[in-house]
């Protein structure tokens, strides 16, 4: 029996072409970005580039959330290699490109340029950023990612939020999602980034541990993701713009503020780039 035959009842054989046929990037390959490299390949995408510079590390506790990375592993195994093996292991026939590199770097640009849609699993607001306005440069769709736990006093809140950036349904600025502050930080000259930590005493390497993070809130995140993806490339229905996940409430919302006349979204050539 055809591996397919179960999904192609929902979308049928041409959109499981279209698939077949998609190169599709993702951006960050910790706990959401491996999530969706995973599903991918289950729902059958020709070729993957995965863009990330990370490695495993057991002081970063990356181990309880990194999908694919077992106890075999040793520390400083980079991600995009774990990631790698994760897919051929589900689906020997994939092509996987690795960047193992930041997002600004010239290679990953490069690669991400050819891709038919962006998958962003990053976890701070200025990669966010810089890969929207990319995206908008480019003419590419972007399906943008982000997951939070945080302990409060009377309850743990936990949950996230998926954004499908395109030229119908708008960009991550007009959204309003983006942190202004983390923005701002992220676009600093590396003078400014050292008169800041002068004046506040922080250094920003003491802030980059980040918080909680369990991976069944990045499974359900990723899964919602990965699921607007499917929709946009075999074109079942139309994305949905801006989902909230509320985990601690058991909700999920249709998101619908949006700013008129954007800047970003302005970016976007009059036609898709070849």
């Amino acid at each position: 029996m055809d591996r397919f035959d179960r999904q192609r009842r929902i979308f049928g054989d041409e959109g499981q072409e279209r698939l077949a046929a998609a190169t599709i990037g993702v951006v960050g390959g910790g706990g959401l970005g491996s999530f969706v490299v995973l599903e991918l390949a289950y729902l059958g995408v020709g070729k993957i580039l995965i863009v990330d510079d990370d490695c495993l590390d057991d002081e970063k506790s990356n181990r309880n959330r990194l999908v694919g990375a077992w106890e075999s592993h040793p520390l400083g195994v980079p991600k995009v290699e774990i990631l790698r093996d994760l897919a051929l292991m589900i689906d020997s026939g994939i092509e996987i490109e690795m960047v193992e590199d930041r997002l600004e770097c010239d290679k990953a640009k490069a690669a991400l340029a050819a891709v038919d849609v962006v998958v962003g699993c990053v976890d701070h607001d200025g990669p966010r950023f810089a890969l929207n306005k990319f995206c908008c440069q480019h003419g590419l769709p972007l399906i943008d990612s982000a997951s939070d736990t945080m302990p409060e006093e009377e309850e743990v809140v936990f949950g996230g939020r998926v954004c499908v950036a395109t030229p119908e349904t708008g960009c991550l600025v007009c959204f309003g999602v983006l942190d202004r502050d983390e923005v701002n930080e992220y676009l600093e000259s590396p003078e400014q980034r050292a008169d800041r930590e002068a004046v506040y005493g922080v250094h920003e390497d003491a802030l980059t541990q980040g918080g909680p993070s369990v991976i069944t809130v990045n499974g359900v995140v990723a899964s919602i993701a990965a699921t607007e993806l499917m929709v946009l490339v075999t074109g079942i229905r139309a994305p949905i713009a801006h989902q909230d996940w509320r985990g601690h409430q058991g909700s999920l919302r249709r998101v619908s503020d949006r700013e008129e006349a954007c800047y970003y979204c302005g970016l976007r050539p009059a036609s898709p780039v070849p």
